[in-house]
């Protein structure tokens, strides 16, 4: 089933970084915005007009969705650009605005060159409404005409009556995104993501403990488990976040073995890169049902397997969503893990 608008903005908010009482650590190139202090207000301000932003679009999600557009089934990404267009829209917009804005007193002021031109008018006018939704006040553009006219807009302002220091956190964190955005950690933006503030890097172990903090007590001491046991066993941990995907992933050098996956689409799940299950097909037939039945569906491309034959998100790994019931199967999830392991260092 489809998963809709609104559903992605619930998802979007369930993974902006909490908050944190902790001084992090701030990189001298945002000390042009302001003060260190100014600066981690700014920052929590804008978390908080995040998650109202959020709030709005789940309530509001069904007035901008294009429901004829459905993601592949065994997707993982959420496809904000092909499939949810009215969010790449609004982060682009703010993103814009964030960086080509000069502060002054409680505004941010602009030209009209953060109007995306390949855009129609149209769109346009319906983000920055939406905008205005969410609390903010746009300056030098009438947006309740009918048809606002955007194309010679020379000076725009940008103001957030609720919490000025709002906008400060706004920028900083459109700037964060450019400076330190790369091919593994997306949206640092609209995750607003302060830890990439310090130098770009943010730490494997701390956002695996952001993602399972929604999960129940029992869950989150098993992915801790799964964890440590993969740490002392020598596997390296890397985080990887694309388009509102996350990937904790276990590998033995290059070599993926494991991951824990939170998307848009299949929620939380593991994923087995199992490639030699036949060299231990034994040690297979002892292990509860539900993990025979994973391990059955076979790893690789479905359409190469002469018993599928056709996309069956095998490319992806062996999946075991993750639900209490995974607690009862424990310890040979991690019997499983070891023996794949074991074949892998062989080889």
């Amino acid at each position: 089933m489809r998963k809709t608008l609104s559903d992605l903005a619930a998802h979007v908010k369930s993974v902006i970084i909490p908050e944190t009482d902790e001084t992090y650590a701030i990189d001298p190139v945002f000390a042009e915005l302001a003060d260190e202090e100014s600066v981690r207000e700014g920052v929590s301000a804008y978390r908080t007009f995040l998650h109202r932003f959020c709030d709005t679009l789940i309530t509001n999600g069904d007035l901008y969705d294009i429901k004829t557009k459905i993601p592949h089934a065994y997707e993982n990404r959420s496809g904000t650009s092909v499939y949810y267009p009215f969010l790449k829209n609004i982060k682009d917009l703010l993103l814009n605005i964030g960086i080509q804005s000069v502060s002054k007193e409680d505004a941010l002021v602009f030209g009209g060159e953060v109007i995306n031109p390949k855009l129609p008018v149209s769109k346009s006018v319906a983000c920055l409404r939406f905008l205005t939704d969410c609390g903010i006040a746009f300056g030098g553009v009438d947006l309740d005409g009918k048809k606002p006219d955007l194309s010679n807009i020379e000076r725009m302002t940008a103001s957030y009556p609720d919490h000025p220091a709002m906008l400060m956190g706004l920028k900083t964190m459109a700037m964060a995104e450019k400076r330190f955005g790369t091919l593994t950690n997306w949206d640092i933006f609209l995750r607003c993501d302060y830890r990439a503030l310090g130098n770009g890097q943010t730490d494997a172990f701390s956002t695996l403990e952001n993602t399972i903090a929604p999960l129940s007590a029992g869950m989150r001491n098993l992915i801790l488990r799964l964890h440590r046991h993969g740490i002392a066993k020598g596997l390296n941990c890397e985080a990887e976040i694309k388009d509102f995907w996350i990937l904790i992933k276990y590998s033995h050098k290059r070599k993926e073995l494991w991951g824990l996956n939170k998307s848009l689409n299949n929620g939380f799940e593991l994923s087995v890169k199992a490639a030699n299950t036949a060299q231990y097909a034994d040690a297979i037939q002892a292990f509860p049902p539900i993990l025979r039945e994973t391990i059955a569906k076979g790893y690789g491309c479905g359409r190469k397997r002469p018993e599928i034959g056709h996309c069956d998100g095998g490319c992806r790994g062996l999946r075991l969503p993750l639900d209490e019931s995974v607690l009862e199967i424990a310890d040979a999830i991690e019997t499983w893990f070891d023996l794949e392991l074991a074949c892998i260092q062989t080889k």
